[in-house]
């Protein structure tokens, strides 16, 4: 008998992988929301073509009072590539409704506190399956994008809705949803439909658009030898920019469009109709406003994506000790008005200066809250920290040693080694005390390293990469 060869990853993880799977996989041909894309635009076209030519050969037969065979074979004929062509849009429709619910069930619970810890998980296992700048980095940062932005553009809506900073009228409507969180049923499954697929769909698909061959010709080159994560000519890059935002549009419109009521109730067909259009017509707006607009509802994707463009980066020039400057950039836009003061400021409170995954490297103290002689390994593991700059993370180091059991604790920024002036702190421990920590703490670690003094954050992929390390968020430690 074989035996069963036990997965190396815990079922949440797995279940992440799986999402990124069906959103946008490394395998072009599987099934998927980008797969789905592309058909659209390489294959819908040439059907649509086949039913115009039926169309037209059937007005041809008609006109001729050709035989009634003749003309029962074009319906025929004419309905089965109709059908098709609705069945394949229908299909893209369930595949993203499907997608979503998947990915609320993984950041939504039924109060708010579980909420905004699944969301932070959801965000650090994203972010602690990446290597760093380890070969094919920039795609892997590419496929992962679309599934952070989700999550980030509900806690986003949710904050300004809490916050009553609202003033757009299709999520005005939706000021109760937050009730969601204490066990309101209805407004679980309202919100859920109405707002946060339209949210959830518009994050998945904003670069959907790249997809389409005129873009791939300008992204890979004809022959398909071009780095497509190269800096690109400014030509390129607005040509790239136009394309992708009618590309988009059209896919909003036409690649997906109004779900199908399944039914005979007029009433409900009605009610059903309406409030699908109402939630199309909002996702397209926001969409629209993301590409071409500097300030409305476009920002609650713009916002977003800027962030994780930095964490998230394709650049060659990318890396982690970066990181905790993607709120820099939202901040520095809102001072300069491009960006809503309060969007952005709300946003900045989600997120802090530290993302959820990021390694971070600290001194720890004593019984008496006295600064020991050392430095331990965190991971950043939740949302919404009191001090931007002081981040709640989990311990995963202790006496020098990895745990699976540390607690969990905010770091202030007088102990965060990211600060320089912190690390001057630990000049007192001396070379070969250094030595010895770094040595038993970094798996890269060389003798040059200590005259670094101490690392200002640490790379948390390979610890993570540990099954029995991938609960950061278990409660009680």
């Amino acid at each position: 008998m074989n035996k069963k060869i036990e997965n190396p990853d815990s079922l949440y993880t797995q279940q992440i992988k799986k999402l990124l799977d069906e959103v946008y996989p490394n395998d072009t041909s599987a099934p998927s929301i980008y797969a789905d894309a592309r058909h659209f635009y390489t294959l819908t076209p040439s059907l649509l073509v086949h039913i115009r030519e039926t169309e037209e050969q059937l007005a041809s037969a008609m006109e001729r009072d050709e035989t009634g065979s003749q003309v029962a074979e074009l319906h025929i004929k004419l309905k089965k590539s109709k059908q098709k062509l609705e069945d394949e849009r229908q299909a893209r429709i369930e595949r993203i409704n499907t997608v979503s619910r998947t990915i609320i069930s993984l950041c939504e619970a039924d109060n708010y506190d579980e909420t905004q810890l699944l969301s932070a998980k959801f965000l650090g296992t994203l972010m602690l399956l990446t290597q760093g700048t380890a070969p094919g980095f920039a795609r892997f940062h590419q496929r992962l994008k679309p599934l952070y932005k989700a999550v980030l553009i509900l806690r986003l809506v949710d904050k300004l809705i809490q916050d009553e900073s609202i003033s757009h009228p299709y999520l005005a409507l939706y000021r109760p949803s937050l009730s969601r969180m204490n066990g309101d049923r209805y407004w679980r499954d309202k919100w859920e439909k109405e707002l946060a697929i339209p949210l959830i769909s518009a994050a998945l698909l904003q670069d959907i658009g790249l997809q389409h061959p005129d873009a791939q010709h300008i992204l890979v080159g004809e022959n398909r030898d071009e780095n497509e994560f190269r800096l690109l000519a400014e030509g390129q890059r607005k040509a790239l920019l136009k394309l992708n935002f009618l590309h988009t549009m059209n896919y909003l419109k036409r690649g997906l469009g109004m779900p199908t009521y399944v039914g005979v109730d007029v009433e409900e067909r009605h009610r059903f109709n309406q409030l699908h259009e109402a939630a199309n017509l909002f996702r397209e707006k926001l969409m629209h406003d993301a590409f071409v607009s500097k300030s409305g509802i476009g920002e609650l994707l713009k916002v977003p994506q800027i962030y994780v463009s930095i964490i998230l980066s394709t650049k060659s020039d990318y890396t982690r000790k970066e990181l905790p400057k993607g709120y820099l950039l939202i901040e520095q836009l809102a001072k300069k008005g491009g960006l809503n003061n309060k969007l952005a400021e709300a946003f900045i409170q989600i997120v802090g200066y530290f993302p959820q995954g990021f390694g971070i490297a600290f001194i720890p103290e004593n019984e008496r809250g006295e600064e020991k002689n050392q430095f331990e390994y965190a991971i950043v593991n939740q949302l919404n920290p009191k001090h931007p700059a002081e981040p709640h993370c989990r311990v995963v180091s202790r006496n020098l040693n990895y745990t699976t059991s540390g607690p969990d604790e905010v770091v202030s920024k007088s102990r965060n080694l990211y600060f320089p002036a912190n690390q001057k702190k630990l000049m007192r421990i001396g070379r070969d005390r250094l030595q010895e920590i770094m040595s038993q703490l970094k798996s890269n670690f060389n003798a040059d390293s200590v005259d670094q003094l101490a690392p200002p954050w640490w790379e948390p992929a390979d610890f993570f990469a540990d099954k029995k390390h991938q609960n950061l968020w278990k409660k009680g430690n």
